[in-house]
């Protein structure tokens, strides 16, 4: 039974739409980017482009707008009550970056059709591309299913404590299956060949594609840039920001000079990455039952300690790079929250994954394997680089080392 059949038979399982963020979002840059958007876009045509890939059938457009921070969604309903969604890509809010976002709408489009090709990970089918930001609707746009639920954050911040045993399990599930598509180079999915190979292309921001790992951790380290001005900085960490912005800069020479050895595996293939894997990027309905993963521009094949991290929903600052008051005398830390989150984790690990996977071995590797497959790393605008100390994230390497799909063998 597909997720829609079930949909159909459980009408308690789908409220309706929670997309408050347009209505509720104040003003600023993104509430005014975004009501230019809403008046500059051509909705007449995009209903034209809708009607011509269904024949010529009516459809129009309903009053519902959804808001991401790249993404603006509506619903197109035909005449036949089917919908579909519209989902059309905003202009950066830097104009510097435009032709960026531009690519990232293409390799997107290219990953969908990737992961639906290799995989059973339920994505929104697309029914339509439109590559060019010059279009006659004027914006780049892909028209979609549309699932009856909600991203994640829009039902809940946090995943209830009642489903969190479901949802891992669907997470994992979905983690392990992702990284068994896996590519010769590090980059993302520039293309597809008529033969059915993948052209794989640049990551934003950083380069590529790249034959190594160490290639990659030193393109990263050359390039990433801390997320705060010296300034901001000051504001924020008052005495200790000279400290702070001395450490970072150590740490990215630390990476290059270590690059070499930072990756337990340094040449290909490599596991797909979907960039921003949380249940913010995930549709449930109403009783959390996982309807689709959206949201993959950000994808790229990476590094297998890339591709073992958490789920963002079980996102932590590591605590080396914490302050120490925010932890108690047994090293804990003394937010409740983030607590939760080291239960949660030990759940996915323990509870979810090895229950698919035989990864016994996983939790007596030698402890400098584990230090090999670990890395601390910061956060940017450019890439994520991620502690991998978990077992979860080791179990995912262990479980596809050595392994080789199609993809890897027939990809340029």
């Amino acid at each position: 039974m597909s997720c829609t059949d079930y949909i159909l038979e459980d009408d308690d399982a789908f409220a309706g739409y929670r997309w408050s963020y347009f209505s509720s979002n104040g003003e600023g840059p993104l509430h005014l980017r975004a009501q230019k958007f809403l008046e500059s876009t051509d909705w007449g045509s995009l209903i034209e482009y809708a009607a011509a890939e269904r024949n010529g059938m009516k459809c129009g457009l309903l009053p519902d707008i959804g808001l991401g921070y790249n993404h603006m969604v509506r619903i197109v309903e035909f005449a036949d009550q089917v919908r579909w969604v519209a989902r059309l890509r905003l202009p950066d809010l830097s104009q510097a970056r435009d032709s960026l976002s531009s690519a990232r709408s293409v390799t997107e489009y290219n990953t969908i059709q990737l992961v639906q090709k290799e995989t059973k990970i339920p994505v929104p089918q697309v029914h339509a591309f439109e590559g060019d930001p010059y279009s006659r609707v004027k914006t780049q746009f892909m028209l979609m299913d549309c699932l009856r639920g909600n991203v994640g954050m829009d039902l809940n911040m946090e995943i209830p404590s009642e489903h969190k045993t479901s949802v891992f399990t669907r997470l994992a599930d979905i983690h392990i299956e992702m990284s068994t598509i896996q590519l010769p180079k590090i980059g993302t999915i520039a293309g597809i060949n008529d033969d059915g190979s993948y052209r794989q292309g640049p990551i934003p921001g950083l380069g590529g594609p790249f034959e190594t790992a160490a290639e990659f951790f030193r393109a990263w380290s050359a390039k990433v840039e801390f997320g705060l001005s010296q300034d901001q900085l000051k504001e924020a960490a008052g005495s200790f920001a000279d400290e702070l912005s001395a450490s970072a800069s150590s740490f990215k020479q630390l990476v290059n000079d270590l690059a070499g050895g930072l990756s337990i595996r340094n040449g290909g293939p490599f596991p797909l990455c979907h960039g921003d894997f949380g249940h913010n990027n995930i549709i449930f309905d109403d009783k959390y039952r996982l309807l689709g993963v959206i949201d993959w521009e950000g994808a790229f094949a990476g590094p297998w300690e890339i591709s073992g991290e958490f789920p963002l929903t079980l996102s932590i600052i590591p605590p080396v790079m914490d302050v120490p008051w925010n932890y108690d005398e047994n090293g804990l830390p003394k937010d409740a929250k983030d607590r939760q989150r080291l239960v949660d984790r030990e759940d996915i690990c323990h509870e979810t994954v090895p229950k698919r996977w035989p990864w016994e071995s996983a939790c007596v590797m030698p402890r400098q394997e584990l230090v090999r497959a670990a890395i601390n790393g910061l956060r940017s605008s450019a890439f994520r680089l991620l502690t991998v100390t978990s077992v979860y994230g080791v179990m995912i390497l262990l479980g596809h080392l050595g392994q080789k799909s199609s993809i890897a063998t027939s990809a340029i």
